[in-house]
């Protein structure tokens, strides 16, 4: 399962794509693409923190 480092990489590699896209229309495309890899990398960052910190004792 790929991490959340792993979903902000594929974020950056198409943050650079776009930039380099021919067409509106791709970068456009590529772009939210890559906002969804980052909101993707957040998601899966908050359950590696929930999974991997202990537990506060009440």
């Amino acid at each position: 399962m790929p991490t959340s480092v792993d979903h902000f990489q594929e974020a950056e590699r198409l943050e650079r794509q776009a930039e380099i896209a021919e067409s509106q229309h791709a970068r456009a495309a590529l772009r939210r693409m890559a906002e969804t890899s980052r909101v993707t990398a957040a998601v899966v960052a908050m359950i590696e923190a929930s999974v991997t910190e202990p537990k506060a004792i009440r």
